[in-house]
């Protein structure tokens, strides 16, 4: 019997009021289909990069590199000759770009390998067309290029099919004599790449004994770390022996404080979503409290008057979570390729996958219905304690439940005060693991800490319209709507609170990750304009192709530099050598240039000192000057050493300097190109920046550039403004998915007030109708409810600029430099929280505005009958 009822309530509930329910439901949805689409991304992202690593790897257990310079093919004797070594196979990385046709500027990356020997090892196989006899010699010939399955159906590439690719300085043809495809069902990284014999890529591309890295599969009788240590001590201390999966966890580590970032920002929307079924649960007891205490005083207990409000908040969370699994799903594909093109761009390639939708949907769902239930339920348990509380005998009293809530705002206004401390202390200590998860806290806490004191904020704001109850007269009334709205929001601080904290949190992140993002971007431009200040880059055409495995092929003889530095017009060269090198387990970024013409004609921002005398000094002492990120990482400061491994051995250098920098997550580290020569044994660079005379024609010196030494291998020469304008186009690219997901928090919000205000017109339908009776028209009716809305958008957008301004400093100078280690210059954007207001004002306006006409149209004879 007592089942019966509850169903029939619930019901009732959820079919009687149609609109509200749908939309609950839709910004439940909304909320779960932003956290599954960022979640399922950020998966597919890594899981992207890791099978590039592992299935690449294939059976091999270790690693053997040495970053972008490679190493002596000769390496690989003492390897293979380690008893406890099965196969080491050789490999070379080589980055390029389509020179011509339909898929010009298209990167490609090469895999070199001894494929007689790979075939046994490797999860692929070469599928080659035609005459079987000539196998071996097709397999081998010089300009002979395997491309994966997936690649050849892209670019529409056959057997036969010839190719012109830029890699370095060079220009080569290639012939597609067949298609890889992997030996299981499943995807596999190698049906996106492009294959090469060794010994013809060394010699095709310039490359003859050198090695990017050796795959080793070791025995069963020691472990891997055994025989990882033996290998160690046989080659030179310049060379890594690591697992395979070494490379991935150096790239998740850089990466996981970017898409945790992303995460964080995708569950507002749920904690939006939170605060909308909260709500609605909140009315439903409002609304239903006769009906409570009839049931309750006919024997129904608290646990099933509870039972029934968290099982109606599930079953909305139910629909809303499928809907929105739904919805993620198919969000996730675009954002998959945004993350994927931001992380290719800041960290490492990550090649194309399966896609999310290549999961399993179901599971996808089944996650999603869960979410989307456990939001509703922890939204409906405080209105369902409340409603399971109710005494029959007072069940009858309108307005009960709203006066429990009035009665709360001091309580939660200390509630509040507690929170806003606990942000503070939060915000000091440092982060945990390289994650600014005390940070997080503090965030959340100052998001709590302002909404427990939305409903204080609504009670001051009621009482200041200074309304003496029982005065008003018809022909006051048109000149009081805005102080009779006032004093209705002041009346319901309960209900409105909550809505107010759902716009405050969309538009605190609005304002937050607005002024954090303009802030950086500032940054960025103010540091790009007063440290890249040459006025050609000279480059090869593949530049930068973003492939850490690949840095073989970008490299530019120094001859190349001398010969630029005859054209006329040409004041100075500079020689900017960059590769990556491990210090301390992490990759980090060692550039070589020339200190001497750096001084003179350019500048790092320093943290103390002139850029011209610290690099002068650090030239003199053959020491280094790193950057603010390697500083912290290393935690190592001016006057101190930090320990680098050379070809000649480890070496300590003298740190000189800390710059700031904003072009490597990692960090750097400088030092002069005279000296990285003698130790490293390099005579080649990646850049050639370059300075014109005062008056010097830049398009006249390009021109000539191009002419003297384009005969030396194609070269992109790049303006000044070009690279600038790279830089912040990624960076703008970075921010895309941010976004999107404050549009997604700020609309789940207004759906909040689109409730707020239907509920607030149905639970004052007699009220309304009075009105009615007593002479006010339907248009004053209707901007008495606009004026609600107003006052509801101005108070929760101008929590929502103080809140984001708070955040903006928690992100900037906390969680931003826990995560990152960069320093960014606070900037306050006026016009920014000028546009968060008239969003919040506008959007609540719009959003009551169908119910403004809908309370407006309400006959009178029905609303005087109501309840």
């Amino acid at each position: 019997m007592l089942t019966t009822a509850l169903r029939i309530l619930a019901q009732r509930h959820l079919t009687g009021r149609p609109i509200r329910t749908t939309i609950t439901v839709v910004g439940i949805a909304l909320g779960v289909s932003v956290s599954v689409a960022i979640r399922t991304a950020n998966v597919e992202v890594l899981r992207s990069f890791e099978e590039a690593v592992t299935s690449v790897a294939g059976q091999a257990t270790l690693q053997i590199t040495a970053g972008d310079l490679g190493f002596d093919e000769r390496l690989i004797v003492p390897v293979r000759r380690h008893p406890d070594v099965a196969a080491a196979l050789p490999v070379l990385a080589i980055g390029g770009t389509v020179a011509s046709g339909p898929q010009a500027e298209q990167t490609v990356r090469i895999l070199a390998l001894d494929l007689l020997e790979a075939a046994e090892f490797k999860e692929f196989r070469v599928e080659i067309p035609g005459d079987e006899e000539r196998f071996v010699d097709r397999l081998l010939r010089p300009t002979t290029l395997f491309v994966g399955k997936r690649l050849a159906e892209k670019w529409n590439l056959e057997p036969g099919r010839e190719l012109d690719l830029f890699v370095g300085t060079a220009r080569r043809q290639v012939t597609v004599e067949g298609v890889i495809t992997a030996t299981t069902d499943l995807s596999s990284a190698w049906e996106h790449l492009a294959v090469m014999d060794i010994a013809a890529a060394q010699e095709l591309f310039g490359l003859v004994g050198r090695l990017d890295r050796i795959d080793v599969v070791t025995g069963t009788e020691r472990s891997v770390e055994e025989v990882a240590a033996d290998l160690r001590d046989l080659l030179p201390a310049t060379v890594t022996v690591a697992r395979p999966s070494h490379r991935s966890r150096q790239v998740e580590r850089m990466v996981r404080a970017f898409q945790l970032n992303l995460t964080t920002l995708s569950a507002v929307g749920l904690l939006v979503g939170l605060l909308l079924v909260y709500n609605t649960v909140s009315y439903a007891v409002v609304q239903r409290r006769r009906e409570i205490g009839v049931f309750r005083a006919i024997g129904m207990p608290r646990g099933g008057v509870m039972t029934l409000f968290i099982a109606e908040g599930a079953l909305m969370g139910l629909v809303g979570g499928v809907v929105g699994g739904w919805l993620g799903a198919m969000y996730s594909t675009r954002i998959v390729g945004m993350l994927r093109r931001s992380v290719s761009e800041l960290y490492a390639q990550v090649p194309p996958g399966a896609g999310p939708m290549g999961a399993d949907l179901d599971s996808i769902l089944l996650q999603s219905a869960v979410l989307g239930m456990g939001v509703s339920i922890i939204g409906a348990l405080a209105p369902s304690l409340e409603a399971s509380r109710t005494q029959p005998a007072r069940a009858l009293a309108p307005g009960q439940y709203e006066d429990a809530q009035e009665d709360r705002a001091g309580r939660l206004a200390v509630a509040g005060g507690v929170m806003l401390v606990l942000a503070l202390a939060l915000a000091l200590p440092g982060p945990v693991g390289d994650l600014p998860l005390f940070g997080y806290a503090s965030a959340l806490s100052l998001l709590l800490g302002l909404s427990f004191l939305a409903p204080l904020f609504l009670r001051a704001f009621g009482a200041s319209a200074g309304l003496e109850r029982g005065r008003l007269t018809p022909g006051m009334m048109s000149a009081a709507l805005g102080r009779l709205a006032a004093d209705q929001i002041g009346r319901s601080p309960g209900r409105n609170g909550v809505t107010v904290s759902a716009l405050m949190v969309g538009v605190a992140i609005m304002v937050g990750v607005g002024i954090m993002v303009q802030s950086f971007r500032q940054t960025v431009e103010d540091w790009i304009q007063q440290t890249i200040i040459a006025d050609l880059i000279v480059a090869p055409a593949a530049w930068p192709v973003g492939d850490e495995g690949a840095g073989q092929g970008y490299r530019i003889p120094l001859s190349v530099a001398g010969a630029v530095a005859t054209v006329p017009g040409v004041a100075a060269v500079d020689i900017y050598r960059n590769m990556r090198i491990e210090v301390g387990g992490r990759t980090v970024s060692l550039v070589a240039r020339d200190l001497e013409v750096h001084a003179t004609w350019s500048r790092y921002l320093f943290f103390e000192g002139a850029s011209a005398a610290v690099l002068e000094q650090t030239r003199a002492r053959e020491g280094v000057v790193v950057s603010e990120v390697f500083a912290r990482n290393a935690g190592v400061g001016v006057g101190e050493e930090v320990t680098l491994k050379t070809p000649q051995g480890p070496r300590a250098f003298p740190v000189m300097g800390v710059f700031y920098d904003y072009a490597t997550d990692g960090g750097k580290v400088v030092m002069d190109h005279g000296l990285f020569r003698r130790l490293w044994d390099d005579p080649s660079t990646s850049v050639i920046p370059v300075y014109l005379h005062p008056g010097a024609d830049l398009e006249t010196v390009r021109r000539d550039i191009e002419g003297s030494v384009g005969r030396q291998g194609e070269l992109a020469i790049l303006r000044n403004a070009d690279i600038k304008e790279e830089i912040l186009a990624i960076f703008d690219r970075t921010f895309t998915v941010t976004y999107a997901l404050e549009l997604i928090a700020v609309t789940i919000a207004l759906l909040g007030i689109a409730n707020t205000v239907l509920t607030s017109v149905l639970e004052r339908q007699r009220e309304i109708a009075t009105m009615r009776a007593i002479g006010a028209s339907a248009p004053q009716i209707k901007r008495l409810v606009l004026w609600e809305t107003s006052y509801l958008g101005l108070i929760g957008g101008l929590l929502g600029v103080v809140a984001g301004v708070l955040l903006a400093i928690l992100l900037i100078e906390v969680i931003n430099r826990q995560s990152f280690g960069w320093t960014i210059r606070f900037l306050f954007p006026p016009r920014l929280v000028l546009e968060a207001m008239a969003v919040a004002l506008v959007a609540a306006v719009a959003a009551g505005y169908l119910p403004a006409v809908w309370a407006a149209r309400q006959p009178i004879s029905e609303g005087l009958r109501y309840e």
